[in-house]
């Protein structure tokens, strides 16, 4: 397979060599000597094209350089092959007449060069013209019927080299691919290891892809160079050789005359960009140590460290963009103008929000309204903070369930903190039950401290206490307050509460009213229910 694939090779090679060597046999060759020495004084220096003078022109220096332009201009357009004589036309210019060829340059007649005739520059610019076309014309005259014939099965020879190494190389493509997919030993794992991969399946897929762009890249490279050499091959389609060669080449000519042109300015955005990043690895780790206690930053708290080397990263970002900004290539065309307005007017209607909810996330986290596993109440949802980020709050519920806010909404309502008193002085605990008026209210005090203190995770200090607070029609309203430092299980520890209260009064011998519920009692001591109270008086 490899032996076939090197033949194939080798032939396109032999084919477009052939085939540069055959248009250069028909271009002709010319004698450099001829052409920088004059036979004669003011006899001009001939021009030819494919062996034959054309026209003459009239330097005093610099006439071998001119001379070989020329020519190379006269041979594009001689293979051009929507060539017409329309398509040359002359413009004036300061010292003489410009010759243009579909409008571009392709010659200039001087009015001194046109003295030595005695003939003014326009008139000179004429004669050139009309050379050229009967030049053009005796060039395309001498395309022998052989030549053609020639061109044509050099042309078919090229094809079927073609679709044999596109063959080939389908098969090798195949054969590799099925190794690739058929290959899981021993080999391909510790290739996969060393790389990174912990599946064998994956680093297969990733060969199967490049693979498939290598195998895509050469069948491109063999259609281009078929395409050169048929074109090359081919009279009519010289011209769409050479300018396949300027189409493939003058990309990468703009992109390193570019890269020339601008290298003291890449130099200036790589020194940007280092002495940005040594700046962020600094301050990066200033605000670990920090973080850890072995540096002590003034009015920077411990837990603000992350989200302050958030900040300063987006500011120091921020700064370099803004000053590499005028030395990045092409950014002063009015292209790179455009879409740097129009990018920036999209960022300007889009992150209003976005800006509201990064000052409010600055604003939470450095005024210390919470804490990352703190039990909070925003709006009318209770839960614990998740991820506290520059633009987002996010909460666990009791109920499990994940519920995200953005920070400029926070800031809009009220936030509620239970843990922040709670780890140091506690917070209080507290429920209501209602009791009739004919029990006792301190045995009711009583009974409702001894469940607070039965009750787990609940302080002994400071005790718990008992409000009263409201008499009703039929029964008292009592609140029972006790203090944890739990502030995340208050919704177990008041389960656990009621329970204990429940408990508590049963074995008292009070009973609660709560819910409200009407009962029938006597309404005399001594007398059965029904029965009619006696008298009064």
């Amino acid at each position: 397979m490899l032996t076939r694939l090197r033949i194939t090779l080798i032939l396109l090679c032999l084919v477009s060599l052939f085939g540069t060597a055959f248009a250069q046999s028909t271009q002709g060759e010319v004698d450099p000597q001829a052409a920088e020495k004059p036979a004669t004084p003011n006899a001009g220096y001939p021009v030819r094209l494919a062996g034959e003078e054309a026209f003459r022109i009239y330097e005093t220096y610099g006439a071998r350089e001119a001379v070989r332009i020329a020519e190379e201009h006269l041979l594009r357009i001689a293979q051009d092959p929507f060539y017409t004589p329309d398509l040359l036309q002359t413009e004036p210019g300061e010292n003489g007449v410009w010759i243009y060829y579909r409008d571009a340059r392709v010659g200039f007649v001087s009015k001194d060069a046109a003295a030595i005739l005695g003939v003014s520059a326009e008139r000179r610019a004429s004669q050139i013209i009309d050379a050229v076309e009967v030049a053009v014309a005796r060039y395309h005259s001498r395309q022998a019927p052989e030549e053609w014939t020639r061109a044509l099965l050099l042309a078919a020879l090229a094809t079927a080299l073609l679709v044999a190494a596109v063959y080939l190389l389908r098969l090798l493509y195949r054969r590799l691919v099925h190794w690739i997919e058929k290959s899981s030993g021993t080999g391909l794992k510790v290739a996969g290891q060393r790389l990174g991969f912990r599946s064998t399946i994956r680093l297969a897929s990733l060969q199967r892809r490049v693979l498939r762009l290598l195998y895509i890249f050469l069948n491109a490279f063999l259609v281009i160079v078929y395409l050169q050499a048929t074109f090359t091959i081919v009279p009519l389609t010289r011209g769409y050789a050479l300018s396949m060669i300027r189409y493939l080449l003058d990309p990468l000519r703009f992109v390193w005359q570019g890269l020339l042109a601008n290298i003291g300015d890449f130099f200036f955005i790589v020194v940007i960009v280092a002495l940005a990043r040594l700046s962020l690895r600094g301050i990066r780790l200033l605000l670990t140590e920090t973080a850890s206690g072995t540096v002590v930053l003034p009015g920077i708290a411990r837990e603000h460290t992350d989200h302050l080397y958030k900040i300063v990263r987006l500011v120091v970002i921020a700064i370099t963009i803004v000053m590499i900004y005028p030395y990045i290539p092409g950014s002063s065309s009015a292209a790179f103008q455009g879409v740097s307005l129009f990018a920036g007017a999209l960022f300007t209607l889009g992150a209003s929000s976005t800006a509201g909810n990064f000052i409010g996330g600055i604003v939470l986290i450095f005024s210390g309204s919470f804490r990352v596993g703190d039990r909070i109440k925003i709006g009318n949802v209770v839960g614990d903070v998740e991820e506290s980020t520059l633009a987002l709050t996010r909460l666990r519920t009791a109920k499990n369930e994940l519920v995200t806010f953005a920070n400029g909404s926070v800031l809009a309502q009220s936030l509620v903190n239970y843990s922040a008193i709670a780890r140091k002085d506690g917070v209080i605990v507290h429920t209501s039950v209602t009791i009739g008026y004919d029990a006792p209210w301190r045995k009711v005090h009583e009974l409702l401290i001894a469940a607070a203190k039965r009750t787990g995770h609940l302080l002994d200090e400071p005790a718990p206490f008992v409000l009263q607070t409201s008499l009703n029609d039929f029964h008292v309203s009592y609140q029972i307050n006790a203090y944890t430092r739990e502030a995340n299980r208050m919704m177990t520890i008041l389960g656990e509460l009621h329970q204990n209260i429940q408990d508590a009064f049963a074995e008292g011998g009070v009973e609660i009213l709560s819910p409200t519920f009407t009962a029938l009692r006597n309404a005399y001591p001594g007398t059965d229910a029904g029965e009619e109270a006696p008298p009064a008086g």
